[in-house]
């Protein structure tokens, strides 16, 4: 179904109004996310810092506005070319801002709720569901331009990473003879998470705590902490979700030595791949999970930490992410087919 001129017509004369009235409408938009998902504080950089949505805060004015001014565009553009097209340099830019933040699809779902309550809220009596059909629409096709980018800057990101590590591959090693996982990488994996397991609460706390450190908008991918304004101490799914993190790791470690891959058990791995789907896990992510990982490991062993035993835990995970995204990237196939 086209994009009416009706609807094009209530999304320009509701945006005329609501834009004598910036500050308000800023500060009702940012409180309603913050209301439907308080997890997303750290992704705005205005409202990190802050308890509450700051007033008459200029970035947090012009973000809003450039969300309304977008969405209000994009309902022109549906009208008059049936697509929403956006300059490409914004939607590079916007694209890898995106990316940047971990912003994955349940945040886009979020900021239309927002914004469709904001504008009801400030439209009164001249709200209609056709109003809110029409907004929903144009931000849908919006998010769909942002989404396709940011799929592009991934891509992009990847092949660069791919081509960077290849391209140090060479320089450090014969392309005839690859390293092998060594039997000394090997027991200082097992050694280190031999006497890290004796503190599994101080272990698990450290190691969220640490992701959330790198990437607060990571909390809503993990059920135990969305919920909360913090890590909580003494948590039993975070403490399992922890462990296995840092077991599956050792036992990557283990099969790299013994194998010289890592093999996940085919239902396990299936599960795996099928999780980090749903949430949305793209490869920013598996980077976050190691360097909290690293950094955690570095803290619980002290004086017994060395480059060495970082190196061979930060394999070991590389080539546990890999089996991981390789299912998920057949779980993808499968869904498309």
């Amino acid at each position: 179904m086209a994009f009416t001129e009706q609807q094009e017509a209530l999304v320009k004369q509701s945006w005329e109004i609501m834009k004598l009235n910036i500050p308000e409408l800023s500060l009702k938009f940012f409180s309603t996310i913050l209301e439907i998902a308080p997890a997303a504080k750290g992704m705005f950089s205005f409202l990190k810092d802050s308890d509450q949505v700051p007033q008459n805060n200029p970035r947090l004015k012009a973000h809003a506005v450039k969300v309304f001014k977008m969405t209000c565009e994009s309902a022109v553009q549906l009208r008059e070319k049936g697509e929403v097209v956006v300059a490409e340099n914004t939607l590079r830019n916007l694209g890898s801002v995106h990316l940047k933040k971990g912003v994955i699809d349940p945040h886009f779902g979020v900021v239309k709720e927002a914004l469709l309550r904001t504008i009801k809220d400030a439209m009164g009596p001249q709200w209609s569901d056709e109003m809110g059909i029409a907004w929903g629409e144009a931000y849908d096709h919006l998010a769909t331009a942002i989404k396709s980018e940011m799929k592009g800057e991934e891509k992009s990101a990847a092949a660069d990473a791919s081509r960077l590590n290849q391209e140090e591959a060479a320089e450090s090693k014969p392309e005839s003879s690859p390293m092998a996982f060594t039997e000394e990488q090997e027991a200082l994996v097992k050694e280190s998470w031999e006497i890290m397991k004796l503190d599994i609460p101080e272990l698990s706390f450290k190691f969220f705590s640490t992701i959330l450190e790198i990437a607060p908008a990571a909390k809503p991918m993990f059920s135990f902490l969305k919920d909360t304004d913090e890590v909580p101490q003494n948590n039993p799914k975070l403490k399992a979700h922890a462990v296995k993190v840092f077991k599956m790791t050792c036992e990557s470690a283990v099969q790299l030595r013994e194998k010289g891959e890592v093999v996940v058990a085919e239902s396990s791995l299936k599960h795996l791949g099928s999780v980090h789907v749903k949430k949305g896990v793209i490869d920013p992510h598996f980077e976050v999970v190691k360097e909290a990982l690293l950094r955690t490991i570095k803290e619980a062993l002290g004086e017994k930490w060395s480059e060495k035993m970082g190196s061979a835990w930060g394999e070991a995970y590389d080539q546990l992410a890999a089996a991981i995204k390789a299912e998920m990237k057949k779980e993808v196939e499968v869904a498309a087919a």
